[in-house]
């Protein structure tokens, strides 16, 4: 059952007319520091790439980086009270036709996930055709592989895919910590160094670095080329799933 009125208010006002899939990407980890920002970034310039207007939420309340990087974009969000929580997840159970994308704290890691079990959100997402997306950063310590392994058991409430971040090490250190059926890791290349200071610069997208010819302009590509084969296998895994169905 939902609390805080999650999806009460979108269901006053009656779904939107014959609503398409949309998807919902939540940018974790359990360590501070393995890139969750960057990813998020890139994610959203992905989207905007694609003609797909994405909005962020940005749920770093010591660092809001994503904000600040993203100011037309991206909002700052609190669940630290009743509040909050409403205000970030009545805005996620809309579908508008925007993308959305949550950049989350790893101070915040579990009390997210708490929080969207004590809402309900991934039954009204169902409802409302709505995708969960978790994009999980995957570092080799045991912290992350614990906290991996608590998100895959909840694997039915959304779609958990591992994040191979290449300034960490390679996902959990060993092949054999990821489970057998865990969806393949998705990979994000190592930044220039070079250009560090320049994704930094107030303005800045990655969407423009495609129209350099740099060492910038390969890595972004790889990492929208990432993005989309994502979209792919997920899209992939759902007609297998239909058709699975079909032929029960």
């Amino acid at each position: 059952m939902a609390v805080f009125g999650i999806g009460a208010r979108a269901r006053a006002a009656g779904p939107p007319a014959a609503p398409g899939r949309q998807p919902v990407f939540v940018v974790c980890a359990a360590r501070p520091g393995v890139g969750c920002t960057l990813v998020a970034r890139l994610l959203v310039d992905y989207l905007s790439a694609d003609g797909r207007r994405a909005l962020a939420f940005d749920l770093n309340p010591d660092n809001r980086a994503l904000a600040r990087h993203l100011p037309l974009q991206a909002i700052p969000a609190d669940i630290g009270d009743t509040r909050g929580r409403m205000a970030l997840f009545d805005r996620l159970i809309v579908n508008d036709g925007s993308p959305k994308v949550v950049d989350v704290a790893a101070a915040l890691f579990d009390r997210f996930f708490e929080v969207m079990g004590q809402v309900g959100f991934a039954g009204e997402a169902r409802a409302r055709a709505i995708d969960v997306i978790v994009l999980f950063v995957t570092t080799g310590d045991q912290r992350s592989v614990d906290a991996y392994h608590r998100l895959f058991l909840r694997r039915g409430l959304f779609t958990l895919v591992p994040v191979k971040n290449a300034v960490n090490r390679s996902p959990f250190g060993r092949p054999a910590e990821l489970p057998a059926d865990a969806l393949p890791p998705l990979a994000i290349d190592r930044m220039p160094a070079a250009h560090a200071d320049t994704v930094e610069r107030p303005g800045f997208s990655f969407a423009d670095a495609l129209r350099r010819p740099a060492a910038l302009n390969d890595f972004t590509k790889r990492a929208f080329v990432a993005f989309r084969d994502l979209e792919l296998r997920l899209q992939m895994a759902e007609f297998a799933d239909l058709f699975r169905l079909s032929a029960e």
